[in-house]
């Protein structure tokens, strides 16, 4: 029959006990989980002077950033400084090629006003003389027709000055 009594019990967890601890024992050899818990502590301590590393560069950066914000105000009106003696030397740049093209156009101009008043002084001349020369012809007609001698004369002189010329 079974024996519950207090010394059965106690060898029988005893000895379940060791068998458990064996078989772990045997699982920890076979699953070599002394090297495996090596290597993770061994990764973890990598991960953590790592992550010191970074902490420790992250701290350089954030102090350079301090220190360049320091200075972002005198930095900024600097740069707008400059920006605004940009921008006047630009204008007065500006300007003066500007001055300079309104002068230049308005020697263009004055030129082009030049060259139309003497066209329209050729033009004007051209049908002056024109007009002159058909009055005189209309004059030396009407005097050759009052006078028939008038006109003889002139044939007589032309032909006389042709005889005279030599060739």
């Amino acid at each position: 029959m079974l024996d519950f009594s207090w010394s059965n019990i106690l060898h029988s967890n005893v000895i379940n006990f060791l068998i458990m601890i064996a078989i772990f024992a045997y699982i920890a050899v076979k699953l070599n989980v002394s090297q495996k818990i090596e290597d993770m502590r061994a990764s973890i301590q990598k991960n953590v002077e790592d992550s010191d590393a970074v902490k420790n560069e992250a701290e350089a950066d954030l102090q350079q950033i301090k220190d360049s914000l320091k200075n972002i105000d005198e930095e900024l009106d600097a740069i707008v400084k400059k920006a605004e003696d940009t921008a006047k030397a630009f204008e007065a740049k500006t300007r003066e090629d500007l001055d300079k093209t309104v002068e230049s156009i308005k020697l263009n101009i004055e030129k082009q006003i030049q060259s139309e008043e003497n066209h329209v002084q050729d033009t004007l001349l051209k049908n002056v003389s024109n007009a002159s020369v058909e009055i005189a012809q209309k004059q030396i007609v009407s005097a050759l027709d009052k006078d028939k001698q008038l006109h003889r004369k002139y044939i007589d002189e032309f032909i006389n000055s042709i005889d005279k010329l030599e060739v």
